[in-house]
């Protein structure tokens, strides 16, 4: 049985094995890091600061940036992307892992989503089907 996420206007269903991660209130209440079994995220945010969205990828290239040395950016082209949709792939090394870390802007309705989705290069591609059809509800919610 799939679980529900339902929270800021957003609803979709996700595997019962991800795990919902608790937030820091500082965080506030709109967004949700939900971690894979196998080590990974997936992470939804609604942005509040109107930032431009190559401002929103140059944050998180940074962010990599910081504790990682060599960092590979390929900006991708996604089934079924809305008109305002933006989808960079992040990979670096953490040990010997390849990690994949594609990061998805989305504008519409008035409002940015970033989504975030990160596991080790294996474990992202068997689980690119499931962030496919969770973003899928996603773009259907807006």
């Amino acid at each position: 049985m799939p679980a529900t996420f339902e929270s800021f206007g957003i609803k979709f269903l996700y595997p019962d094995n991800w795990k919902q991660i608790e937030r820091p209130e500082d965080e506030g209440s709109d967004g949700v890091t939900l971690e894979l079994p196998t080590g990974g995220f997936f992470s939804l945010e609604k942005e509040l600061e109107g930032q431009l969205v190559n401002e929103i990828i140059e944050e998180v290239a940074d962010s990599i940036a910081e504790d990682y040395d060599e960092i590979e950016r390929e900006e991708v082209s996604l089934t079924g992307a809305l008109p305002n949709e933006k989808a960079i792939d992040f990979r670096f090394y953490y040990l010997d892992l390849l990690i994949v870390l594609r990061l998805i802007i989305l504008h519409a309705g008035g409002r940015t989503l970033i989504l975030q989705l990160q596991a080790e290069s294996r474990d992202f591609d068997e689980n690119e089907l499931v962030f496919t059809a969770v973003l899928k509800q996603i773009r259907e919610s807006l």
